[in-house]
């Protein structure tokens, strides 16, 4: 019994009721409680406590709760008075409210575009009402001896297995892609049109404005955007109406059943005419409609609601048995599901229809956008602290009248809030002005929201960033001792000097990493585009041909392109501008050339690309030759059976052997001959090494011994040709007037072969120009952040400043000591930027199968570049402060 005794309640919960409970009612509650809990406790402590706390919470009701103090509306007019004094102290500040402002507002901007970019990434497709259950499938084949082949594209009897063997899917509907002629007569256009599942508007979320909105996708129906419908009909009603697309060698008439928003920037979907694939045999072959190893649209899965991912993975290989069979081994096919919301920004998963963007980029953005910010909060740190001598009095008379350290941080946080939300009102105008600028350079139609949640999101921002950046001039300023503001003095303490130098360190280290970082990216970029690709790209132009109508399969449709090819080859070839005439299948700076695969002598599966072309591709651009020859376009024998390869193929087949003369290691091939090598050229993006690469003139002989056939890049020829005129400008009127005769009725593509080489570094230039600005932008916010700090050094240096002056000392001898101030820091800044710069450079260089080497060069150019810009304004307030008058500096004593 004794022990029992010394147990008592919870400390935690007799605080609470202590807290809460009103003081003429406490002490019979509390006898209350304690009475209980002491009877409790001689059956069990354990249970005591816990009933101790529920008894604690039950008489928490309103009649037992303390009444507020009516000091809130003290605490108003109070903080009234300090927006009403800091808006004084503002106005009076002119120079260092405007720095202050200017420089947090650019921070904002800068911030608040960046972030709506990344907003846009991470939101792809995150709107559709069902998002959360819709899936992509994705298959893998592993055949061993490196037969991995990964897809997300997915063959068409998938769909109707999964609807009919997984009770768990609600529906499944499917999305390819297609270049067809639009149009009648000298209005055909060729357009890349959506063939889409007739359930696609009911498993996405997409509007339809008007038109059919029950079934609007029929077997002859057509969906347009309303850019679109524009296009076509102008101001017309196009509900109703009818378009002609060239389906082969079939004329469809289409009928407009529905008009659709254009599509919005942060989906994968990026459609303008979507025709129903009800009708699959006027898009595939009924091989195709069967075949399980021959991939085409990508399939996507509506999972019934409270189903799990790994539920329905787990039946995949059971069906997967069901239907294959004997066809395949354990493990040799597998079948899985990616979510919808996840495809964007996971490049673990190949590219097929659906864009997948570079997450690394976001990230590299999102940190650029926040540290710019933190070096605008930076600057009014140090521009506030810099200040804080000449406020010694205004605090000493505060704390004389009978201030108190809370109100005085809550005075001068009021001041800090006020100039963010001054800046933050500067930054949206800003960003809002800057906008288009942005949107042209990001590639984006972001748009600056205005609604309630925005507007709570801005004060958010506000109220975290201000008192963020005036915390610590507020207790700089509220630990002023008053004995030395008596004596003239500013004691902040020990700490407040190494803080103030760190601010200094990280905000100097910013500077240089990001200046650095964009020299960096600047020069791969450079490289990228400069490099020698080893073939001529500078003044070349490509045009593509059509096939002739009624022109049936892939492999006639490419014949007669080449067909067409020549008819405009011989009118461009009268023109004396015009050299190096020839046609090829795929042009350089088109992804996804033809691959090819194929089981060896030595029965080991190998893989190439192919390009077909006629005699003049390698001479056209300037290839070289390493071993045999080159077509002759006089030869018959080469136009039927010779093929040229590239060295990696070489090496590849061949190993060391010559392979002139020889035949592709395959049984199955046609006949043809090996008859030169040319060095190798990259004919795809130098994020990757040159692969195995066979240029035919005919390729039937190659295309009967592969198993497997894949092209992104649509093998309809291309002409190509060298314009060698007085202006670029003329190739245009050129090739309008040739077409025009040629082919009246077909639209006239065509484009210069760097313009579409620079297209494939497309995100590295647009991630290259934003960082440049930001940099820019930092360098600005650097210089703000500069002037404070020297400002800082000046107010704290007034008497010896004064007193080395009337000893004689020379504006150089001020500037030396106000170096000596930051020469340290910058070169502690200078030594942890290279480390922390040549590692995450060279993460991001990783993605690059050609690249540069990070040299010390960038390093000094960064550090020299900050050197300079801190010089500056030091030299700036060295001239100014050597012309202070002594007396005057003295007089502060």
């Amino acid at each position: 019994m004794s022990i029992n005794r010394k147990i008592s309640p919870p400390r935690l919960a007799r605080r609470f009721l202590q807290l809460y409970c009103k003081s003429e009612f406490l002490e019979e509650i509390e006898g209350d409680v304690f009475e209980l809990f002491e009877r409790r406790v001689e059956e069990s402590p354990a249970k005591a406590k816990l009933l101790f706390h529920w008894d604690v919470l039950r008489f928490f009701r309103l009649s037992n709760i303390k009444q507020i103090k009516k000091s809130n509306s003290n605490f108003i007019q109070m903080t009234r008075n300090n927006f009403k004094i800091a808006a004084r102290v503002l106005w009076k500040q002119k120079t260092n409210t405007v720095l202050n402002v200017g420089s947090i507002a650019i921070g904002m901007a800068c911030f608040i575009l960046i972030s709506l970019y990344v907003k846009q990434e991470v939101s792809f497709d995150k709107f559709h009402e069902n998002g959360d259950r819709i899936y992509r499938t994705w298959s893998e084949e592993d055949y061993g001896e490196g037969q991995r082949f990964f897809y997300t594209s997915s063959p068409l009897p998938l769909a109707p297995t999964l609807e009919e063997s997984i009770p768990e899917v609600e529906a499944t509907t499917l999305v390819d892609y297609g270049n067809y002629l639009v149009g009648e007569g000298e209005n055909r256009l060729n357009e890349r049109i959506a063939m889409v599942s007739n359930n696609f508007f009911d498993v996405f979320s997409f509007e339809l404005l008007k038109g059919n909105q029950a079934n609007p996708l029929g077997r002859s129906d057509i969906v347009l955007t309303e850019s679109y419908a524009l296009k076509y009909f102008g101001s017309d009603e196009p509900v109703g109406k009818t378009l002609t697309v060239q389906l082969g060698s079939e004329k469809v008439n289409y009928n407009v059943s529905a008009i659709i928003p254009d599509m919005p920037k942060n989906t994968g979907f990026q459609m303008n005419m979507i025709v129903s694939n009800e009708d699959m045999e006027r898009f595939y072959s009924a091989r195709a409609q069967q075949a399980w190893f021959n991939i085409g649209p990508e399939t996507f899965v509506l999972l019934k609601e409270n189903t799990a991912q790994d539920a329905v993975e787990s039946k995949f290989p059971a069906m997967i048995n069901s239907v294959l069979g004997d066809d395949i081994e354990e493990g040799q096919y597998v079948l899985g599901l990616q979510p919808l919301e996840d495809i964007h920004l996971n490049p673990d998963f190949p590219a097929s229809a659906y864009p997948v963007g570079n997450p690394n980029y976001v990230y590299v953005l999102a940190t650029i956008g926040l540290l710019v910010l933190v070096m605008a909060c930076i600057n009014y740190t140090t521009l506030s602290t810099g200040q804080s001598i000449r406020r010694a009095k205004e605090v000493g008379i505060r704390k004389v009248v009978g201030a108190q350290k809370g109100g005085l941080i809550w005075q001068y946080l009021s001041e800090s809030i006020l100039i963010t939300a001054c800046a933050t009102l500067v930054g949206i105008v800003l960003a809002y002005t800057l906008l288009p600028t942005f949107n042209h350079l990001a590639g984006t139609q972001i748009e600056i929201p205005v609604d309630a949640q925005s507007i709570a999101v801005y004060g958010l921002i506000v109220l975290f960033v201000g008192i963020a950046t005036g915390i610590y001039p507020a207790f700089v300023l509220s630990n002023l001792k008053l004995i030395a503001i008596i004596r003239g003095g500013s004691s902040g303490g020990r700490g407040v000097g190494v803080l103030r130098k760190a601010l200094i360190v990280f905000q100097l280290l910013l500077t240089i990493f990001l200046i650095s970082g964009s020299l960096v990216m600047k020069q791969q970029l450079n490289f990228l585009q400069n490099s020698d690709v080893g073939y001529e790209k500078e003044a070349m132009v490509y045009l593509n041909m059509y096939s002739k109508d009624g022109s049936e399969g892939i492999f006639r449709q490419i014949d007669s392109g080449f067909e067409n090819a020549e008819i405009i080859k011989a009118k461009l070839n009268q023109y004396p501008e015009v050299t190096d005439l020839g046609a090829t299948m795929h042009i350089f700076g088109t992804p996804g050339w033809t691959t090819m695969g194929f089981r060896d002598l030595n029965d080991q599966f190998r893989q190439f690309h192919l390009v077909q072309t006629d005699p003049y591709f390698i001479s056209g651009f300037g290839i070289e030759m390493v071993a045999g020859r080159d077509f002759d376009p006089n030869l018959e024998i080469d136009k039927r059976e010779s093929i040229l390869i590239n060295e990696s193929a070489a090496e590849y087949f061949f190993g060391t052997e010559d392979p002139v003369g020889k035949k592709l290691p395959g049984e199955e091939f046609g006949k043809h001959t090996i008859i030169g090598v040319t060095k190798d050229f990259n004919f795809q993006s130098l994020h990757t090494q040159v692969e195995p690469l066979v240029i035919s003139q005919n390729s039937e002989p190659i295309t009967q011994g592969i198993s497997d056939l894949t092209f992104d890049s649509y093998p309809i020829p291309k002409v190509f040709f060298k314009y060698t005129g007085e202006s670029l400008l003329g190739v245009q009127a050129l090739l309008e007037n040739v077409w025009a005769e040629t082919f009246p009725n077909e639209e006239l593509v065509f484009d210069f072969v760097d313009e579409r080489l620079k297209l494939m570094y497309e995100d590295e230039a647009r991630v290259n120009k934003i960082a440049g600005i930001a940099t820019i932008i930092s360098i600005l916010i650097a210089s703000f952040g500069l002037l404070g700090l020297t400002i800082l050094v000046v107010n704290t240096k007034v008497k010896e400043i004064g007193i080395r002056k009337v000893l004689g000392a020379s504006p150089m001898t001020i500037m030396n000591i106000l170096v000596r101030q930051f020469g340290v820091q910058l070169l502690l800044a200078f030594v942890i930027s290279i480390p922390i710069t040549w590692y995450i450079m060279n993460q991001w260089l990783s993605d690059f199968a050609y690249r540069i080497d990070v040299g010390i060069v960038v390093f000094l150019i960064s550090g020299v570049l900050s050197f300079l810009l801190m010089l500056t304004v030091i030299a700036y307030h060295a001239i100014r402060a050597s012309r202070i008058n002594p007396v005057k500096a003295l007089r502060v004593e």
